[in-house]
């Protein structure tokens, strides 16, 4: 079967990785708009299977051109782009798969429910760890239960080199780091949506080793978006999602948003316009981890839902736990946002996933089988709901 990996960045590097070994996949097209970036991915991690091509979403005829013919496309790009490569794999006839659409892109994908249901395909929007990997635990643990009252997300992750201390080496999308520290969080409370401030109700969380304890906060993320929707007939009152951020990395933000470097609107430099927040991304890339160094961290996705069973209260957890890689160098957040997506991509191609239209993970992904493939491969999944 053909697949269509789109993005040649770290995270289509290891759902590459993983899709290259396995048995579905006899045909791989990593595609990027840098060309020789996708080139690289494919000699690296593609396993013989995988070609390198050219693609610039926003040409829409030459991206279904190359979706055309494939079973699915995993969509490994910048979220920004998620409307159109879905638009384009609805034109090329195949299912979708991506990384998340940081909450309110999310909303606009699933209203393309109707026309996916139409073409009699599928796609999975936020099927990397956290979205991902949390909505599938969040399913497991749900159904566990006949009530639900709260879904809890929480997100930790540690660098085990205390060398390596600068907040500014992102460990993935500048962009969506960015995004994430700066567009406001929405909790899902009292059975409404409610913006909050940033970085707001902070909650100290014992994570596993080598993790320990961390500070998490609120912040901007898709599961809030499907997950209060998903279980809204479960009662569920309650849905939010925290996650540790370097409180270096975070006072550097508020300063950077003081200076308005991270604003979108141009200014005119010596005669040229140029967007503040634009001109920011391009000098932090040079500082992205694993740009000297392999990284070495590690990283738990924790959820938590509380409810009842036969009038009975309970709460469960589950953690997806993981850490970083060197044969191949992968870092833990690498590993448990590519390999998911990856996985998914199997299971869909060899009919474990059945569902037409447009759906987060928890409504369309068997739980069970797909949290044991993840075990299988170093995400190591624990938990008092753990069977």
């Amino acid at each position: 079967m053909r697949f269509v990996v789109l993005g040649a960045g770290l995270m289509g590097h290891a759902a590459l990785y993983d899709l290259a070994r396995s048995r579905e996949a006899s045909e791989i097209v990593v595609a990027d708009y840098d060309q020789s970036r996708a080139q690289q991915a494919a000699r690296e991690f593609g396993n013989s299977k995988a070609r390198a091509a050219f693609c610039d979403v926003r040409q829409t005829a030459d991206t279904v051109r190359l979706l055309t013919g494939s079973v699915a496309v995993l969509n490994c790009t910048q979220y920004y782009w998620n409307l159109e490569v879905m638009k384009a794999a609805l034109a090329a006839g195949i299912h979708y798969l991506d990384l998340g659409g940081l909450f309110y892109n999310t909303r606009k994908q699933l209203k393309l429910n109707s026309h996916f249901r139409r073409a009699g395909r599928l796609a999975i929007l936020g099927i990397g760890s956290a979205p991902g990997i949390a909505n599938v635990m969040a399913r497991y643990l749900a159904d566990q239960l006949q009530r639900i009252t709260a879904i809890k997300v929480y997100n930790g992750s540690r660098e085990l080199r205390p060398a390596v201390s600068d907040p500014l080496a992102f460990s993935f999308s500048i962009a969506t780091i960015l995004d994430e520290l700066t567009i406001a969080p929405m909790h899902y409370v009292g059975g409404r949506f409610r913006q909050q401030e940033h970085f707001s109700d902070p909650e100290k969380v014992s994570f596993p080793a080598p993790i320990g304890k961390l500070v998490v906060r609120h912040s901007i993320h898709s599961e809030v978006a499907t997950l209060p929707l998903s279980f809204r007939r479960l009662g569920v009152r309650e849905v939010f999602f925290k996650i540790n951020y370097n409180p270096q990395l975070i006072e550097t933000v508020r300063l950077l948003g003081r200076l308005g470097l991270l604003e979108q609107a141009p200014v005119a430099v010596n005669g040229c316009q140029v967007a503040p927040r634009a001109f920011l991304e391009q000098l932090l890339k040079g500082r992205a981890t694993g740009s000297n160094a392999p990284p070495r961290d590690a990283e738990t996705v924790r959820v938590v839902v509380e409810g009842s069973r036969s009038g009975r209260k309970q709460r469960l957890t589950l953690d997806a736990t993981t850490r970083y890689s060197t044969r191949p160098v992968f870092s833990a957040v690498a590993r448990d946002t590519g390999f998911p997506i990856s996985v998914a991509a199997q299971m869909l191609a060899r009919g474990e996933i059945r569902g037409r239209g447009v759906h987060p993970p928890e409504t369309v992904i068997p739980a069970r089988e797909f949290l044991r493939e993840l075990d299988k491969r170093g995400i190591e999944i624990r938990g008092s709901g753990w069977k």
